[in-house]
């Protein structure tokens, strides 16, 4: 260290330009992936009539945690305002939409909303799992019918589908069900959303956790054991149905969740020509979210099983009446983003790594032949061709090398010659090319594809 502390102004800096922990940082290719998965999925939520709505990304820290449920809680970033007022940054965004809808109670029913935003939860970071990260979602408000949630399942796959990703698998359950299970085999009832928390621990935990945890709220260790075998019944759809509805049959609950799943199935099926390749009844599936109140799902990318689930969602019958707005029934689900890029790579998804800056450079070559060399760009950008501008006066060698780098398919050379003879200098960069033609020409041939 110098006699002016360089050495501990230099560590300090570096300290300063590190990412907070679970974030990233989108350069241009990479948003242009993005930016591609966003307009997929933007495109098939419009087909089915859904309107996008954007949302504070703080909200009362009251309203967050409503129906979070206690793990969650523990993940909300929240924050004092100068006024001393508790805000939290939304952890998902159908808290945020219930606002909305309660607010705004006299909106034409059904609602159909959507959105593509960024949230937040506190969570140890690991594939597939940020402590920033984008959750693209619908949510289909005043409809008590399983044809909304069969709908939402639709819009869940197609969305998915048009990304690219086709080896899906959607868990379907209703949590009636297993809620039915839990008083079954003693569970209180002020322990219900307890159990609940814990059956969604399994995949992540495994059975021996999850028969000690269900022991601490009322459930032997037999009872667990047989809970978990029930959950994990094995055979086609429909023997799995049977079986469950044999297990419920005394309890209204149990049976409405049963009846349930199984109009959905059959409109998956019969409507939207599902099979039961995709569609696998799993009544281990329970969110760990408390707003969730019947029907909830989870779809899993077949070859990125590690990475979680890349959608989920469900029925929330009671959040916008507990929040303070009318009672109205509601569903949704949201897809992760970030999940569901991670799931493309792992098919080898080429389309993700198609990105160029632009499509052509012009080159002046000399400063009397910028302005020249600003119209031809100008004019291209006029024909909807994205044109780069070299402004650093640099040589051309230096230039195509960069436009190679860059993944630049033409470049356009401007000289004095260029410009007496109104035919310019053009270079196909994929082909190494070149040839000489007039403004019209290059644009004709760009345009057509056949340069």
């Amino acid at each position: 260290m110098n006699d002016f502390g360089c050495s501990y102004l230099y560590k300090e800096v570096i300290m300063n330009l590190r990412r907070p922990r679970g974030t990233r940082d989108y350069l241009p290719a990479e948003m242009c992936v993005r930016r591609r998965i966003f307009e997929r999925i933007r495109e098939v939520f419009e087909s089915y009539g859904y309107g996008e709505v954007q949302t504070p990304a703080f909200e009362h820290l009251e309203l967050l945690e409503a129906k979070a449920g206690e793990e969650v809680k523990e993940q909300i970033y929240w924050f004092k305002d100068k006024a001393g007022r508790k805000l939290g940054l939304r952890f998902e965004l159908t808290t945020s939409i219930a606002r909305v809808v309660a607010s705004n109670p006299v909106m034409p029913k059904p609602i159909r909303f959507y959105y593509i935003q960024p949230v937040w939860r506190y969570e140890e970071p690991q594939r597939g799992r940020l402590r920033e990260f984008y959750h693209a979602g619908i949510e289909l408000i005043g409809v008590k019918s399983p044809s909304a949630d069969a709908e939402v399942i639709a819009v869940t796959c197609r969305s998915l589908k048009n990304c690219g990703l086709e080896d899906i698998k959607v868990k379907v359950n209703d949590r009636r069900i297993v809620e039915t299970l839990l008083r079954e085999f003693g569970i209180s009832e002020a322990n219900i959303e307890t159990g609940l928390r814990i059956l969604d621990k399994l995949e992540k935990r495994g059975r021996d956790f999850v028969i000690k945890e269900l022991s601490k709220v009322g459930v032997s260790s037999e009872h667990g054991s047989k809970l978990i075998e029930i959950l994990g019944s094995k055979g086609s759809n429909e023997e799995k149905l049977e079986k469950i509805e044999k297990c419920v049959k005394d309890w209204p609950e149990g049976v409405s969740g049963s009846r349930n799943l199984r109009m959905i199935i059959e409109e998956l099926y019969d409507g939207y020509g599902f099979s039961e390749d995709t569609i696998d009844i799993d009544f281990s599936i329970v969110r760990g979210l408390a707003y969730y109140t019947g029907f909830v799902f989870e779809v899993k990318a077949e070859r990125s099983l590690d990475i979680g689930s890349v959608a989920g969602g469900g029925r929330y019958d009671n959040l916008i009446g507990l929040i303070g707005g009318r009672d109205m029934p509601a569903t949704g689900m949201a897809i992760g983003v970030e999940r569901l890029i991670e799931a493309l790579r792992n098919t080898g998804n080429t389309d993700l790594n198609e990105y160029r800056i632009s499509e052509v450079i012009v080159i002046p070559l000399g400063d009397k032949c910028k302005v020249e060399a600003i119209k031809v760009a100008e004019t291209l950008r006029d024909e909807g061709i994205p044109t780069v501008l070299d402004v650093t006066g640099r040589r051309i060698s230096s230039a195509l090398e960069y436009a190679d780098k860059m993944k630049i398919r033409y470049a356009i050379i401007v000289g004095e010659r260029e410009i007496r003879e109104g035919k310019y200098t053009l270079k196909n960069l994929e082909k190494w090319e070149e040839r000489k033609l007039s403004l019209k020409e290059i644009l004709e041939g760009i345009i057509r594809g056949k340069l």
